[in-house]
């Protein structure tokens, strides 16, 4: 009997290797063996196949109560026809002859059977585990009794020393919390629970910011106490420079009236303004940025399309809707740079919605995106209405020659991150961050994919609001 395996392809891969992934969004793609199937279970429109021995990890020490939980990969077909999938898997691994290779590819639309639905990188989650869940809460295990809190900030577990965040001005760190203008009164400030220490504690700045409590946030899209910021207005931040790859993370917190279809306008930066990001006023569902030192146009990268390795995803939500469940009121936003200078976007729900492609002062080349011919989907016309603001046509990479970088060559990802205001960038107030603010923090490593996802999650499970 010929041994065989399974195919899964969720996207073409983005930046370098990736081994393990601790809630699937981030392996691009998986070969595993066939026999090491140790059992299926289905859910509406899903079959999840979950592997024996097919982890990173040979030997584990953990926590009394802690688990790591098995790869498992989940791939989608047609509401009502998960057992006929799982039979005929089973029928797949069982033949002695016949086909070697049962390939599920998003990127090219293939599957084996005509009930699987192979459109989108969220119809492929492969679940290869790193990390020690704690059985009980299903979560990623926070350690033992002694050291369980050592990594804990503001309520978000960062797992590792080195994960933990420079800066991170959040929902705990405000000073008074009732409803005082941090710029007008000195007594009110904003203290830094990072790593950095009280040399990175916020407090004046230009126009108005008013510390919310739990009750004024609510109205705001938060759960938990946050900053207002008045048009026109922004924080004065102690100079913060981080080299290199580094983790940025903000709940901003949006209840319909203020960002409507513009944008959340620039959230951070420096004084020339030369720093800046990560959204334009005007310009919804785009991520832009651009480092100190830097003339030219900073990057811009649309959310609306799904390229690559990257979800589609509409930011702020437009809907006129005010119930809670109804429309999005909080978002959580995560950027990570690598060491190679690519720039990544995550948002709420984990999902990578946005990949800007290294550009740096030693490039030689720039990456474009091109069109690849796919075959058209087959799916249901239910999961084609989801499509409406998606562009299902896969897209692939091409290098192009480009002349000589300088500091005024558009699109660079490279550069130091100085970040010096806080709900601005430089003198121009007039594209300057209008909203509620529940937390900023900096990370002054690259934290990789896994943890860049699950921060997102954790951060809007913290502050989405609950009534």
């Amino acid at each position: 009997m010929s041994k065989k395996f399974f195919l899964f392809r969720r996207s073409d891969p983005l930046g370098p290797v990736k081994r393990f992934s601790e809630n699937g969004k981030d392996i691009p793609i998986l070969g595993i063996s066939a026999d090491q199937i140790s059992f299926m279970t289905a859910g509406q429109g899903e079959v999840n196949i979950t592997f024996n021995q097919a982890g990173v990890y040979e030997d584990n020490e953990l926590f009394v109560g802690d688990s790591i939980e098995k790869t498992n990969v989940s791939i989608s077909c047609k509401p009502g026809t998960e057992m006929r999938l799982i039979e005929r898997i089973m029928n797949f691994v069982s033949s002695p002859s016949g086909k070697t290779v049962m390939k599920f590819d998003v990127l090219n639309e293939v599957s084996p059977f005509e009930n699987v639905v192979m459109s989108e990188v969220s119809d492929i989650v492969s679940k290869v585990k790193g990390q020690p869940t704690e059985r009980v809460t299903q979560r990623i295990s926070a350690g033992d009794v002694a050291t369980r809190f050592q990594n804990v900030i503001g309520e978000i577990n960062f797992g590792t020393r080195e994960n933990r965040p420079f800066v991170d001005y959040n929902h705990q760190s405000v000073f008074p919390t009732d409803n005082t203008d941090i710029v007008a009164v000195a007594a009110a400030e904003v203290k830094n629970a990072g790593t950095g220490g009280a040399a990175y504690d916020i407090s004046g700045g230009t126009g108005s910011v008013t510390t919310q409590t739990e009750a004024t946030s609510a109205a705001t899209g938060l759960s938990q106490i946050a900053l207002q910021f008045a048009a026109n207005s922004f924080l004065d931040v102690p100079d913060i420079t981080i080299k290199d790859d580094y983790t940025m993370y903000f709940v901003i917190g949006d209840a319909g009236s203020g960002s409507g279809s513009e944008g959340f306008g620039a959230l951070f930066g420096d004084d020339a303004g030369e720093t800046l990001g990560f959204s334009s006023a005007g310009f919804p569902d785009e991520f832009t940025m651009r480092h100190d030192g830097l003339e030219g146009k900073p990057f811009r990268v649309k959310t609306l399309t799904r390229t690559g390795g990257t979800e589609a995803y509409r930011f702020p939500d437009r809907s006129s809707n005010t119930g809670i469940g109804e429309r999005q009121f909080c978002y959580p936003f995560v950027i990570r740079r690598d060491k190679n200078f690519n720039m990544y976007l995550y948002n709420f729900t984990g999902d990578l919605i946005a990949f800007a492609p290294a550009l740096t002062i030693n490039s030689t080349t720039k990456t474009i995106e091109v069109p690849r011919d796919s075959k058209k989907s087959s799916y249901s016309a239910e999961t084609k209405a989801k499509e409406v603001f998606r562009k299902v046509t896969p897209l692939v990479t091409e290098l192009k020659p480009i002349p000589k970088v300088t500091t005024g060559t558009p699109n660079r990802t490279d550069g130091n991150l100085l970040i010096q205001q806080l709900g601005s960038s430089g003198s121009n107030v007039t594209d300057s961050f209008s909203g509620t603010l529940g937390r900023f923090g900096i990370i002054s490593r690259d934290t990789g994919d896994a943890f860049c996802s699950q921060l997102a999650q954790d951060l809007y499970e913290l502050y989405k609001p609950t009534t």
